[in-house]
């Protein structure tokens, strides 16, 4: 990695040990991937070549452009577009993950919408928005974000949240940092499982507006802690 400088560094440490942390903590299956924007110029974002996210190095990272085009000749992930739309949408973005969160994944295709119901999800604002790729684009797609123009329709419906559900699909988180997104993704899954679980043993009682902006403020500035523990959990088993 010569010639790489410490800025761009840390964010490929960041996104392999991220990788690993989400794939550990059974977030991240074989197809997910995760970005960070290039931390000296917003109009490129870095992802990993097209690989086997457990076997990704900080070598493996390709630049990308806010078209999601790169003169990397390494094969490249066929959704990276979910990434550059978002970037291109959201100028507060920092990192863009997309994953098929096995708790998170029935509200992909279910009529209930996913609320947070713990402290630990106050992030996630009233609801989690929905994109339904048969609104304009018909019932017979593949259900897949491999074109600027579904992508874009991706961007839209996540507006100005940290995440937004693909329809019968799988999961995008988003956020200011590495860091911030990894920590989301986790308390995301564990919210939906929470839900879910809520939903069978009797009527939930959901955050109210204070309760969201209060305990979102209060969360939110542990980030650093959860990254500490799930990095140690790695260490202690000798992958990373």
């Amino acid at each position: 990695m010569s010639e790489v400088s410490d800025a761009r560094r840390t964010v490929f440490e960041e996104l392999v040990t991220g990788t690993k942390i989400l794939i550990n903590e059974g977030i991240m299956d074989v197809f997910g991937h995760i970005s960070a924007r290039d931390p000296e110029d917003p109009n490129y974002f870095f992802l990993a070549q097209k690989l086997a996210p457990a076997v990704i190095t900080v070598d493996d990272m390709q630049r990308f452009n806010l078209e999601g085009e790169t003169t990397d000749n390494r094969p490249s992930y066929l959704e990276r577009y979910i990434h550059s739309e978002i970037y291109k949408a959201r100028p507060d973005v920092q990192c863009v993950l997309h994953t098929h969160s096995p708790a998170v994944l029935p509200y992909c295709f279910v009529d209930e919408p996913l609320r947070p119901v713990t402290h630990m999800g106050a992030f996630l604002g009233e609801r989690v928005p929905v994109y339904e790729i048969r609104d304009k684009q018909g019932d017979e797609t593949d259900l897949f974000g491999n074109s600027p123009a579904v992508c874009a329709e991706i961007a839209e419906s996540l507006g100005d949240q940290p995440v937004v559900l693909m329809a019968r699909h799988g999961v995008v988180n988003v956020g200011s940092s590495v860091r911030q997104v990894v920590f989301r993704a986790f308390y995301l899954e564990q919210e939906a499982a929470a839900h879910t679980a809520g939903l069978r043993i009797g009527t939930i009682k959901y955050l109210s507006a204070g309760e969201l902006k209060a305990a979102g403020n209060l969360v939110g500035a542990q980030i650093n802690r959860g990254w500490d523990h799930w990095s140690e959990r790695l260490r202690q088993k000798g992958l990373l």
